[in-house]
């Protein structure tokens, strides 16, 4: 038994549009955009009567194998017992996270350009770019996208 591969990270928005452009000015490429309901997603999510608008987005690599690229996938609740505010903006503890998913990591090629680039639509810095004192070195930072999902930026110092 093993992992083959990264399949997607699945995050629930409140604004889709408005999210997909964010992670487009990022260098993300929109692969496909649906409405996803049916027995499969009910069961799925066991969720009965729930409709998702859901948008799966790649980092497009001609030498990777399409099946194999990075997809991002942003979905909103548009029919469904949750379908209201799904992230609210909170404070960052690192500490007071008992468990769950952290963060979104990317490595980039301008790492001020990315935090400027999430500052100036509306997201925020949680820490300033600081140089990695162990492992591969990189230069690394967390922000908050425009919706407040944690991101994690490096840019690497070797090629």
């Amino acid at each position: 038994m093993k992992i083959l591969g990264h399949r997607h990270t699945g995050i629930l928005t409140n604004d889709l549009d408005k999210m997909i452009g964010f992670y487009l000015g990022l260098g993300f490429i929109l692969k496909s955009r649906d409405l996803e309901s049916g027995a499969f997603v009910e069961n799925l999510v066991d969720s009965e009567g729930i409709v998702l608008d859901t948008a799966k987005l790649i980092i497009k690599d001609d030498d990777i194998p399409i099946k194999n690229q990075f997809v991002l996938e942003l979905m909103s609740i548009i029919n469904g017992v949750n379908s209201r505010k799904v992230n609210e903006i909170l404070h960052f503890d690192f500490n007071s996270r008992a468990n769950g998913v952290l963060d979104i990591a990317f490595t980039v090629d301008d790492i001020n350009a990315v935090c400027q680039y999430v500052l100036d639509q509306g997201g925020d810095l949680i820490s300033k770019p600081l140089k990695s004192v162990g492992g591969y070195p990189a230069w690394h930072c967390y922000l908050r996208d425009p919706e407040g999902n944690v991101l994690h930026i490096a840019e690497n110092l070797i090629d």
